[in-house]
């Protein structure tokens, strides 16, 4: 955690303004959107129309269990012949909104998911860590003979994922202090039937989506006086039904984000996020065949309480044929965490958000 911590201070020291700028009066400014890993934090003019791209870059590595990290004897110990040594998720997403009318703004998100995974052996001699309830003697066989054949391996998944509509209600339009209210609704659009080249399926975590129907409600509060801007976003991920096709549900999640930012040109503004995440395991089990053999097969071993933080910069076109054309790019680093069981540490992530609204 020191080390993320030190990483962090010299980023944000490398970004930290020398001065600031005053935009000219009417353009656009950088900092009336939230950093670009934040969703939901704006909305539009009555009959205005906002078309974007959003991609989110993660890196994981490492088996922590809590807040501390684990090797491979110790995973052995606990029954897993297999452990996941890294993983990479990229996430494309378009954001095309509309504003019927002043206070009212509706939103489109359809997403691509892809999500690489690297695995090694562990050493272990069998899978005792009772999870086995529902394989019989034969899978166990099957499945330790195969993990003994294949030390390292890597394998993934790629396509379609979940699709996001909303409705976001902004009470205090025109003012320099925003109250907006969503309610999101996330359609069951990505496959949970992912499987590996034997026919069982993939890791939980490596489903393109829930395979269920979610609330996502959020509120969030935005404000601004001079060359700074706030603000501050409670949100949810509440799922509707308690099992997908697959036979399992992904566990509820609440979070919470605030940031700052400062504009430090005309067109740029630099801003600094803290979020807190707390999400359960997940629910329910596969209904087909499928491993036991590492922390990845395990419905325990999802979820979690975590604090990340992240620097971003935000950049709008001020004036000429482009004017409003906004980038944001954000980079995130977990501080602090608890892992539930065993899992994956993240590393790293990039949020990266291009609009344009006419």
């Amino acid at each position: 955690m020191e080390h993320k911590l030190s990483r962090l201070g010299l980023a944000v020291a490398f970004l930290a303004p020398t001065a600031a700028v005053v935009a000219h009066e009417g353009a656009p400014v950088p900092e009336s959107h939230a950093p670009a890993g934040v969703m939901a934090d704006h909305t539009h003019a009555k009959g205005e129309v906002m078309t974007g791209y959003r991609y989110l870059h993660s890196s994981y590595s490492g088996v922590f269990t809590g807040d501390q990290e684990v090797g491979a004897h110790e995973l052995a110990m606990e029954g897993y012949s297999m452990m996941p040594t890294g993983m990479t998720m990229d996430m494309v997403m378009l954001d095309i909104m509309y504003a019927p009318t002043d206070n009212l703004t509706l939103m489109l998100m359809p997403m691509y998911m892809s999500m690489d995974m690297d695995m090694a052996a562990t050493g272990a001699a069998g899978h005792d860590h009772g999870a086995m309830d529902s394989m019989s003697a034969m899978d166990a066989m099957d499945d330790m003979a195969h993990d003994m054949d294949m030390h390292t391996h890597s394998h993934g998944t790629s396509g379609w994922g979940d699709t996001v509509v909303s409705a976001l209600y902004n009470w205090t339009p025109g003012s320099n202090h925003q109250l907006i209210t969503t309610l999101g609704i996330s359609l069951p659009t990505g496959s949970v039937d992912e499987k590996n080249a034997d026919g069982t399926f993939v890791h939980y975590g490596m489903q393109l989506g829930s395979g269920t129907y979610d609330a996502l409600p959020s509120i969030t509060y935005t404000g601004y006086s001079g060359i700074v801007s706030w603000g501050a976003q409670l949100n949810a991920e509440i799922r509707l039904e308690d099992e997908n096709d697959s036979g399992f549900a992904f566990g509820d999640k609440t979070a919470a984000t605030a940031w700052g930012a400062v504009r430090v040109l005309d067109w740029m503004s630099v801003s600094a996020r803290l979020e807190w995440s707390d999400q359960d395991a997940i629910s329910g089990h596969y209904n087909g065949a499928h491993n036991h053999s590492s922390p990845s097969d395990i419905q325990a071993n999802y979820g979690g309480e975590y604090i990340d933080a992240g620097i971003g910069v935000n950049t709008v076109v001020t004036g000429g044929n482009f004017q409003g054309l906004r980038l944001g790019a954000e980079w995130v680093t977990r501080v602090d965490e608890d892992y539930n069981g065993y899992q994956l540490g993240l590393d790293d992530g990039v949020n990266v958000s291009l609009t344009y609204a006419f």
